[in-house]
């Protein structure tokens, strides 16, 4: 993959397909044909639902109840399914199960689809999906159970709250989203043991974020574990140098320094 490949990219596309693509790197085991035949069928399932009618709020829930009942998209419930499996897209497409934010891009692409203006915006400390029915009106979705909040601003409401309203519902950036996306798979395959993957993904990361010391670091941790150790001493010293009063820097200097003492032989 081209360490350019943010900048080629059609910026038209939608963010699902950019980060199924970047999947492809250590996602070798669900078929790319058949994610997106999954994604034409659910989408054929839900203009059915719509049978051509005009959208607004009442379709819009015809529309999250057909996703969340009928075609059955959900979190994972009290299965016991790995974190690396609920962060991935492609997992999230063929079993529709994922986390909120897998789920979230994934209810929010099908949204688009039928002409919903949907996207992912911040609320407070965390990110939801959210589906603007015009300049007043707002609803948003909890993308794990389908529940919905409904939002709505008037000439008589106070100038803070509309002015809150119109910051609240402001879309995070692609890259953000997408940076956040892969950095979760990131550490879920490293915290499962799947080292080959983590490799994969972290180092999809650094083509991202070249400058980043952190990523540099999680590389060497997997390259430790890999047994690389020469490699992996390389990527610890640089992040130790770029980030000299991380806690986690004067345990990686402790760590290097114990590889390089001699050894002394008692006769």
């Amino acid at each position: 993959m081209s360490a350019n490949w943010f900048l080629s990219l059609d910026k038209n596309s939608d963010i699902l397909f950019e980060i199924l693509e970047l999947e492809k790197n250590w996602q070798s085991a669900i078929s790319p044909e058949k994610v997106e035949l999954s994604l034409d069928f659910y989408v054929e399932q839900l203009l059915q639902v719509l049978d051509g009618e005009e959208l607004g709020q009442q379709s819009l829930y015809r529309v999250l109840d057909a996703i969340y009942d009928e075609l059955a998209f959900s979190g994972p419930g009290m299965q016991q399914l790995p974190e690396s499996a609920l962060s991935s897209l492609s997992y999230c497409i063929s079993a529709r199960t994922g986390n909120h934010m897998t789920l979230a891009v994934v209810v929010s692409y099908l949204l688009k689809q039928l002409g919903f203006n949907a996207f992912i915006a911040e609320l407070e400390s965390d990110v939801t999906l959210v589906v603007m029915l015009n300049n007043a009106e707002m609803i948003v979705v909890d993308s794990i159970t389908g529940a919905t909040e409904y939002l709505i601003t008037s000439d008589d409401l106070n100038e803070s709250f509309v002015n809150g309203l119109a910051s609240f519902a402001k879309p995070v950036p692609n890259d953000e989203l997408i940076k956040e996306i892969i950095s979760e798979q990131k550490l879920c395959l490293l915290a499962e043991g799947h080292l080959e993957e983590a490799l994969a993904c972290v180092e999809t990361m650094m083509e991202m974020l070249p400058e980043d010391p952190y990523e540099r670091r999680d590389r060497g941790i997997v390259l430790q574990q890999l047994d690389c150790e020469q490699w992996a001493k390389e990527d610890l010293k640089y992040f130790i140098k770029a980030c000299p009063n991380d806690p986690m820097a004067s345990f990686f200097k402790m760590q290097l320094e114990e590889q390089v003492l001699p050894v002394h032989t008692i006769h």
